[in-house]
């Protein structure tokens, strides 16, 4: 059941978005959390026996894609008429260059702000070499924290409940919110009870780290 667990994670995640805010203060509660979760258990479970198959739990996740292609869809269709136009595509792409470029820059004050000492408006040889030092520390740091996050992950596995934890195939009402409650501790990551926007979104780090290096 390992390829549903990662459907359930997928699909409880949207628990977090604005739809689920049923009380719109901008938080989703454990309850609201929850409710959604004992949602789309209801919506997933075709013939209503209480429990999920392979195949409702294949679907669950199916429809998590269709729903995340039509919110992709409504975000290109700036007019709301239904129809994605060639200005519209070409403004979303350049909407998306505009925001890649930002960051490029921001960066590179960043880099010219740590590096630049002596205000020149140029990165120097010896400068570079500073750079470069402390850059291969910092690499020497991830390192060995991602080998702590993974050995801590890994005991985080060992101690999550499983999807299917009977092994019996099936997915029963308990075992669903049982892995849903540990998702939503998961995800709640200062403990407050409550999930705000952007929280238990996977770190984006490392991929920001490769771009410093290029």
């Amino acid at each position: 059941m390992q390829k549903a667990l990662l459907l359930l994670a997928a699909t409880a995640l949207v628990a977090a978005t604005p739809a689920t805010d049923l009380d719109k203060n901008g938080e989703v509660s454990r309850a609201e959390f929850m409710a959604a979760s004992d949602a789309r258990f209801a919506a997933a479970d075709a013939n209503f026996d209480g429990q999920l198959t392979r195949d409702e739990m294949k679907a669950l996740g199916e429809a998590k894609r269709t729903e995340q292609a039509k919110e992709h869809f409504a975000r290109m269709d700036a007019n709301g008429d239904g129809a994605v136009s060639e200005a519209e595509m070409l403004a979303a792409r350049d909407a998306m260059k505009s925001h890649m470029g930002d960051r490029k820059d921001g960066r590179r004050e960043k880099m010219m702000e740590r590096f630049d000492t002596n205000a020149d408006g140029e990165i120097s040889e010896a400068e570079r070499a500073v750079a470069r030092e402390l850059a291969e520390a910092k690499r020497g740091e991830r390192h060995a924290k991602r080998g702590e996050k993974k050995a801590e992950r890994k005991s985080r596995r060992a101690e999550r409940p499983r999807l299917d934890a009977d092994g019996d195939g099936l997915v029963s009402r308990a075992e669903y919110d049982a892995m849903a409650e540990a998702l939503f501790v998961r995800m709640d990551a200062n403990g407050d009870g409550v999930l705000t926007k952007g929280e238990g979104k996977k770190p984006r780090g490392p991929r920001k780290d490769r771009g410093e290096r290029r």
